[in-house]
């Protein structure tokens, strides 16, 4: 009994000693106008010892007594450290990144300070990048960043979107950036071969990115040397931070619309149809007995008056929902997520959903040794109806299709006849007849190891995937449509692109004064890359009619059985350093040199460089003196990089088979090639300057840039007694230039409310310098000139209406004084160009006390849109059998009359529905992209549900389109090539959504 009475009172003692030798930290995060910070993680310096701040950015934390530091962290805030007092009390303030030149951004091959970049690096950050209603990242990125445009061809979910940096820099080679998403350069882009569209990157989920770094410049980007001419894009996907276990849930819910519509070119309805028709037949000459006959075979007075532009648009849905976890120690932190988003499109059969999740932990296993492994993936369910002229097209079919023909009979089944329906086809029927789908799997991967050799010598090898697997299916019944003259087909495509990445770096840090007032930085690499491709392609017809057999091994005669294989490789060797004084005056350096499978065996090899410096002003005596400038940094480059996005095997001499002849194999040269094929070459060169005044308060960023292009690769026109049209030539030269401006500025900080605003702006001047001969070349409605952009429309000028007997009329010569009715005397000349002069974006931001709310409006000037299909609603009677637009009704009645619509007659007015400057409009816009009104719950609510947060919100994108033009038929946004083709329209969404964490 007495060892048990000694026992207890030992363990009193100790649990009294323990309970002495710790202690309660509380205390409050805010930000600079005093405003509280939610979720910031504060962990004991050293330590496995962590928290997180509430709602109202309070926190508490047990600490041993002799603990000396806190570290704080969050999101958009400067990491910080604070020495804790003998007081159980620590409030702190986190100073924003925003322009601190302490931030460090992601860079090629690693991080920088933002005070010793010699480049142009923009960085978007997670806020503005979650939760938003979009498909892919690329969308995303409209109005983000000064100098890159992002451009939507389709609004159909999960389409492709054309990215330029800076401009366009090639004529035949690819202008997209080049994408890097945790070290993994990846493929991207459409590589679908059945769908209307597709795009690899919406497998990724945008609520798993961390930040975006966009390098514009050569200092920034030329270390990815041959690739990096249009610009490279990195991102970075979310890592845990150490502290407890946090959840996060978001969801947010929606619905799609139409985001812009001209009543001049709604369709027309039965009445409105045939009331032009017959004073088009009449015009045409037809006796009454005629015109009578034509107008019954039209469905005249049939009873029908069927809305087919209603038909194949719907108000789509959309949602999305992602929950993830994150946490770990001072040793190990990990990340987890998962998410599901699906959206419908503005038509009918057009729909996209996606499961995603991703998977991050990092491992200090040792003082010297970090080991870390991510992986994130989706899967991609895609439906995407046709696009242009096919008859299967909603969209073609809401504007041609007469309204005097039904979908459906008068016993309510499908009307498939096709004298019943002007020999188009039944689009709403054909939605459930058909399938056209796509599945698409996409995963990237990296693992690495990162050794400190010495205190400022580290080596890091790192392992890298992205595997992209496609699986096309589309079937065509016997019954209706495209499948009906073979009784039915089926198609089975499937498509794998496996690339995978090894990079090995090396990298060294140096005091190299006495004084430790200079530092060199010194990175080297090797880095090998391969990306395999493989294509089975297999189509079968005569279907039974039974509808629900669909697979392409029902067909009882197989069409196609095939297989083909397309790589290419990558071998290079790159270094850089910079040396930086003070942090004053920094000079950049790098070089890259690049081996190539794609490039022809006399110039596998290439050498890529850039030069950079700056100078921060800020750090002079002289300037700290006059108590103005909180930043201002000058800063140049200029370098050289490469552009590789051509096919793998342009250079070769080829001979395919498939050239079969009596049921004999055959072959046949298929490719001219050129062993003396090379790297397009880029030579950026900028000079800008940043300036931050009243603590950052305004800040200004301004950069000039111009690029030339050498050594275009270009396909040269042949002549076709040689068997081929073209060859892949390293010929010709391009040069772009212009001003990019950014503006960051805080009005008003008060301590319940702020109003920022940013604001950028960039312009880009496009010009073909020479050219093979110096020859023109022309392609469609497009022109290659010297001197001239590089996407000039190149159209017969139209002069408006003959007031005395409404012909169409075109000018003659460049003078404009003479004009002529008829359409091949007309002159062609240029006429504008498809590439915007200037574009950007307006974004206000206003916070009270737990409202917030922001306002995006992008906007684009000095480009045109051709609408390629507008002779057949807008022609003058041209395709009579077709419906026409609204706008038909302005034409030309009689003598006198001041119009630009030419008189209607039935079969077309002398070639008015011919390309000419009618069909062009200009494509000035601005668009209120996006407007959110969010709260955030006050902690005492949140916590009643368990929760450390909770914020919801509404949100509108694309609410709002203001054209310049008032006869601009369709959406603004017509892909970098500005052609309308008739397809999925751009939609606007309205949405709300909640946001929790736990």
């Amino acid at each position: 009994m007495r060892k048990i009475l000694w026992l207890l009172s030992g363990l009193l003692f100790c649990a009294s000693q323990l309970q002495a030798q710790s202690r309660t930290i509380t205390g409050k995060v805010t930000d600079e106008s005093g405003n509280p910070i939610p979720n910031v993680s504060i962990t004991l310096k050293n330590t496995s010892f962590g928290s997180t701040s509430k709602q109202d950015g309070t926190y508490s934390l047990t600490i041993p007594d002799n603990a000396r530091t806190l570290v704080m962290s969050s999101v958009g805030m400067i990491t910080q450290e604070f020495t804790i007092g003998s007081g159980s009390t620590l409030d702190a303030v986190l100073k924003s990144q925003t322009g601190n030149l302490s931030e460090v951004v992601v860079v090629a091959y690693g991080t920088q300070k933002k005070k010793e970049l010699t480049g142009v690096v923009a960085t978007v950050k997670a806020p503005d990048i979650e939760s938003k209603p979009f498909s892919s990242v690329d969308k995303i990125l409209q109005g983000q960043v000064a100098g890159l445009q992002s451009i939507a061809g389709s609004g159909q979910p999960g389409a492709n979107q054309t990215i330029l940096i800076r401009g366009m820099s090639s004529i035949t080679a690819s202008n997209a950036p080049l994408w890097v998403i945790d070290g993994v350069i990846i493929n991207t882009g459409d590589v679908s071969r059945l769908a209307t569209t597709a795009n690899l990157l919406s497998t990724l989920n945008p609520n798993d990115i961390e930040s975006i770094s966009v390098l514009k410049d050569a200092a920034a980007g030329s270390l990815y040397g041959s690739r990096a001419s249009n610009g490279v894009i990195i991102v970075t996907t979310k890592k845990g931070r150490a502290g407890k276990t946090r959840f996060r849930f978001d969801t947010e819910i929606g619905q799609n619309d139409v985001a812009y519509v001209n009543d001049k070119y709604k369709p027309l309805n039965a009445e409105q149809y045939f009331q032009i028709t017959e004073e088009g037949l009449v015009n045409s000459g037809r006796t009454p007995a005629q015109v009578a006959s034509t107008m019954a075979g039209l469905g005249f007075n049939n009873g029908n008056d069927f809305n087919w532009y209603d038909a194949i648009i719907q108000k789509g849905k959309q949602q999305q929902y992602n929950i993830s976890a994150e946490g770990g120690n001072d040793k190990t932190t990990f990340y987890i997520s998962g998410g599901y988003f699906m959206q419908e499109g503005s038509t009918i059969n057009s729909k996209l959903d996606r499961t995603s999740a991703s998977a991050r932990i990092s491992h200090k296993a040792t003082d010297k040794l970090t080991l870390s492994f991510n992986i994130n993936g989706g899967f991609v369910n895609q439906r995407a109806p046709l696009a242009g002229g096919s008859f299967g097209n909603p969209v073609l079919a809401g504007y041609f299709l007469l309204p005097s023909w039904s979908a459906y009979n008068a016993d309510g089944t499908y009307n498939l006849t096709a004298s019943r329906l002007g020999n188009l086809h039944n689009v709403v029927a054909l939605t459930e007849m058909d399938k056209r789908f796509l599945k698409e799997i996409g995963m990237r991967s990296n693992a690495f190891a990162e050794y400190k050799i010495l205190e400022n010598l580290k080596f890091k090898t790192s392992v890298s995937g992205d595997f992209n697997v496609l699986e096309e299916d589309q079937y065509n019944n016997p019954l209706h449509g495209d499948g009906a003259p073979t009784a039915g087909r089926s198609f089975s495509y499937y498509t794998r692109h496996f690339n995978w990445l090894w990079t090995n770096t090396l990298d060294y840090q140096q005091k190299l004064s006495k004084t430790k007032d200079v530092t060199l930085n010194v990175q080297v690499g090797y880095e090998s890359q391969k990306s395999n491709g493989y294509q089975n392609s297999v189509q079968s017809q005569l279907f039974p009619t039974n509808l629900s057999m669909t697979m392409p091994a029902i067909g009882a005669s197989p069409i196609t059985a095939s297989a083909t294989l397309a790589d290419y490789s990558f071998l290079s060797q790159f270094s850089t350093a910079n040396i930086n004084y003070e942090d004053k005056y920094v000079l950049s350096g790098s070089f890259r040199r690049d081996g190539s499978s794609r490039f022809g065996a006399n110039n596998k090899f290439g050498n890529f460089w850039s030069i950079g410096a700056s100078w921060n002003a800020d750090k002079e005596a002289f300037i700290e003196d006059l108590n103005i400038f909180s930043q201002l940094k000058l800063r140049t480059s200029y370098g050289v990089n490469g552009n590789a996005g051509i096919g793998n095997y342009d250079w070769y001499k080829l001979y395919g088979y498939g050239f079969n002849y009596n049921q004999t194999p055959g072959s046949a040269p298929s490719n001219v090639g050129d062993s003396n094929l090379t790297w397009e070459l880029n030579k950026p060169f900028n000079v800008g300057i940043d300036v931050g005044v009243l603590q950052n308060r305004i800040q200004l960023t301004v950069d000039y840039y111009v690029r030339k292009t050498e050594d275009l690769l270009l396909d040269v026109p042949l002549s076709l007694t040689s068997g081929f049209s073209r060859a892949t030539r390293n010929v010709g030269s391009m040069e772009n230039k212009g001003v990019e401006i950014t503006i960051h500025a805080v009005p008003v900080k008060l301590k319940d409310f702020e109003w920022g605003v940013d604001f950028n702006y960039a312009t880009n001047k496009n010009k073909i310098t020479s050219l093979p001969g110096g020859n023109d070349i022309i392609t469609g409605s497009f022109i290659l000139r010297q001197g001239s952009s590089i996407q000039s429309f190149y159209l017969r000028e139209y002069a408006g209406v003959d007031a005395a007997n409404g012909d169409p009329l075109w000018y003659t010569d460049a003078t404009h004084e003479t004009t002529t009715n008829n359409y091949s005397a007309a002159l062609r000349s240029i006429v504008g160009t498809s590439l915007p002069k200037y574009f950007g974006s307006l974004t206000n931001t206003f916070r009270y006390k737990g409202f917030t709310l922001d306002a995006q409006l992008y906007y684009n000037f000095g480009n045109y849109i051709q609408d390629q299909w507008g002779g057949y609603y807008m022609g003058a009677g041209f395709g009579g059998t077709y419906n026409k637009a609204a706008r038909i009704f302005d034409r030309w009645t009689k003598a006198g009359d001041n119009t630009d619509v030419p008189k209607y007659i039935y079969g077309g007015n002398k070639n008015f529905n011919s390309g000419s400057t009618f069909y062009l409009n200009k494509g000035d816009f601005i668009r209120l992209r996006n407007i959110q009104l969010g709260y955030t719950v006050p902690t005492r609510i949140a916590s009643m549900a368990k929760l450390g947060s909770a914020f919801v919100y509404v949100r509108g994108t694309n609410l709002f389109t203001w054209v310049k033009d008032d006869n601009l038929s369709f959406d603004p946004e017509q892909g970098s090539n500005s052609q309308s083709n008739l397809n999925v329209f751009i939609p606007k969404t309205i949405t709300v959504g909640l946001s929790l964490g736990f």
